[in-house]
C-alpha cells in the first residue's frame, strides 16, 4: 500500500471537508438574487476567512463582496468581524477603510457609511452574547479583478483599534480552511457569466 497516496488522499479529504463546514456555517456562500426595486441582478459572497501572516490561525475579520448589474463597474467589498461579549475580544469593530496593495501598487478606499453593529439575543448554551460588525468599501470591479490576478495581494483594513494587514494572497490558512479569496474567485465566476451577457 502507497503510505504518501493514502496521506495525500486525507489531506484533500480534510480541506473538502473544512470547505464544506465553512459553506454551512454560512462563510462564503454565493448567492444570486433579482432585485425587487429596479429588476437589477445581484450577487453576493458571504464573508469568509482572511489570513493575517502575523498570526497561526487567521484573524477574526473577514472578507466579502456585493455586485449589482445596476452598477456593473463596481464592487462593494465587505468587511465583517464577529465576536462575543465573553470572547475577551472587543465585541464591536469600527470598520472604516481599506489600504490595498497589488504588486506593490498602493491605493486606498474608505467606507461611505458608519459601521452596522448587530448583536443576537442570549444564548443559553454557549451563554453570550453574539456580536457582528460590518461596513462595505466600494471600489472599482477592475481592482478586485487585479486583487485576484496579483502575485502578491496585500490588503491593510483599518478598524476603531488600529489597522490589520491581511495577505489576500494567500488561499489557505495554516492547517487548510480556506480563505476569501476562494469564495471571491468563485463570485466573480458568476459576475463575470452575467456581464459577459450583458
Amino acid at each position: 500500500m502507497n503510505w504518501k497516496f493514502l496521506f495525500a488522499a486525507a489531506a484533500l479529504i480534510a480541506i473538502s471537508g473544512c470547505t464544506a463546514m465553512d459553506k454551512m456555517a454560512g462563510l462564503g456562500v454565493v448567492s444570486q438574487h433579482t432585485s425587487t426595486f429596479d429588476n437589477a441582478t445581484v450577487i453576493e459572497v458571504s464573508p469568509n476567512s482572511l489570513y493575517d501572516p502575523g498570526s497561526a490561525w487567521g484573524t477574526p475579520l473577514q472578507l466579502g463582496a456585493r455586485w449589482s448589474s445596476a452598477a456593473p463597474d463596481s464592487v462593494a467589498l465587505v468587511l465583517a468581524y464577529n465576536s462575543s461579549v465573553s470572547s475577551g475580544a472587543p465585541a464591536y469593530l469600527g470598520l472604516s477603510d481599506l489600504g490595498i496593495n497589488i504588486d506593490g501598487t498602493i491605493s486606498s478606499y474608505s467606507a461611505g457609511q458608519p459601521t452596522d453593529l448587530s448583536s443576537s439575543g442570549y444564548n443559553t448554551v454557549s451563554h453570550t452574547i453574539y456580536t457582528s460588525s460590518k461596513n462595505a468599501v466600494v471600489i472599482p470591479y477592475s481592482v478586485l479583478q487585479r486583487m485576484v490576478a496579483a502575485k502578491d495581494c496585500r490588503l491593510r483594513i483599518h478598524t476603531s483599534k488600529g489597522y490589520q494587514d491581511i495577505n489576500f494572497s494567500a488561499e489557505h490558512i495554516p492547517g487548510g480552511k480556506a480563505t476569501a479569496i476562494v469564495t471571491i474567485k468563485e463570485f466573480m465566476a458568476k459576475v463575470d457569466a452575467v456581464r459577459g451577457n450583458g
